[in-house]
């Protein structure tokens, strides 16, 4: 009887391979991720595709899950970490670049690995950041609101200081300065270099070498890097050194005549995070003119609200946080993110996008 039972036993692992074997790792997916990803982490993991709210997170939703994706819209607390922790949690895969949602400490205590993917939207960031400076240079926005309000506004969209002239400028011959000098910031440099523009850099890890062999010039400070440039572009992580940097006083020092003496005002770019710049501040130098235009992918609070200073602002040019949002960007993310996600899952350690590394899962 022992042996007929072993023997059907082999029969239904035969026409069933997984029975018996170790159940696969739970992976949540809390912010969404793209279809072919999806397929991919779905061949080493049990996925369950939800959004939890911060209250339900605080008190442990994550307990039962292995590892957990997430954008933008979700934050992970230290209470959230260190009730996943107390359950299954070892692994927090963040699909994009900035981890400034992630307690990171909470995650390094509880043997977190917190994974990223640099540079998959790098591409991405650096097109919309060159189409935010030439989009402020000719007055795009205002010309394509007069046109489809009835106006033609040719010689009228003034791009410079209050009572300059109502022409828009070229980029050649202007100082771009880089706020920050990663992979999207590098890849800015050498497409500005390429219209013309004369490339400005402060970064803590900027190397001299480095920069010379990109023709960027470096700037020892951030001050000093504003009291160079007409045009900078915000692309630094946020941190508590970097949180409300570029205020008033910053904008102040920025030059409104080009290194070519065309008088094209000040034009500030954020590519980075809300938080690095003064929202208020910013919208007090557009309403007086000592900035000339302010394009920005991010924001303080987002969705901004309603009542938000800069809406009102002319001068004024806004994207919904969409830098990485382009189908390439997000193929890469969705493969990237998976793989290194799968990777730690078996016992490994990937390649590239590791935030924190915590204890190997075996």
């Amino acid at each position: 009887m022992r042996g007929l039972s072993r023997a059907l036993a082999l029969a239904v692992l035969s026409l069933h391979p997984t029975a018996g074997a170790a159940p696969l790792p739970r992976v949540l997916i809390a912010d969404g991720l793209a279809p072919h990803a999806l397929a991919r982490l779905s061949q080493g993991a049990s996925l369950t595709d939800h959004h939890y709210s911060a209250e339900e997170l605080a008190r442990g939703a994550l307990a039962e899950f292995d590892a957990v994706l997430i954008r933008s819209s979700t934050r992970l607390g230290a209470a959230a970490i260190r009730a996943g922790v107390a359950g299954r949690l070892r692994v927090i895969g963040r699909a994009g670049v900035g981890v400034d949602n992630i307690e990171l400490r909470a995650a390094e205590e509880g043997g977190v690995w917190v994974l990223n993917t640099p540079g998959a939207s790098t591409a991405s960031v650096v097109e919309l950041t060159v189409a935010h400076l030439l989009a402020a240079a000719r007055g795009l926005q205002a010309a394509d609101v007069g046109m489809k309000s009835g106006r033609w506004l040719k010689g009228q969209i003034r791009m410079g200081t209050k009572g300059g002239p109502k022409l828009g400028h070229e980029l050649a011959g202007k100082k771009l300065g880089l706020l920050g000098f990663g992979r999207a910031a590098r890849g800015v440099a050498r497409v500005a270099s390429t219209l013309g523009m004369a490339v400005h850099a402060t970064s803590p890890a900027l190397a001299a070498e480095e920069a010379a062999e990109l023709g960027v010039q470096v700037e020892p400070t951030a001050e000093q890097l504003f009291s160079a440039c007409s045009h900078v572009v915000v692309l630094c992580a946020l941190n508590q050194q970097t949180t409300g940097l570029v205020d008033r006083r910053m904008i102040d020092r920025m030059p409104q005549v080009g290194a070519d003496g065309t008088p094209c005002g000040s034009h500030l770019v954020n590519m980075a995070r809300g938080g690095i710049v003064n929202e208020d501040d910013v919208a007090a130098a557009l309403d007086d003119g000592q900035l000339s235009s302010y394009s920005t992918d991010v924001f303080a609070v987002e969705p901004p609200p309603p009542t938000t200073p800069l809406l009102r602002c002319e001068g004024f040019n806004g994207t919904p946080h969409i830098g990485g949002a382009t189908f390439e960007a997000q193929a890469r993310v969705g493969t990237q993110l998976v793989n290194a996600v799968l990777t730690v899952l078996d016992g490994g350690v990937p390649a590239d996008g590791v935030v924190v590394r915590g204890k190997v899962i075996s």
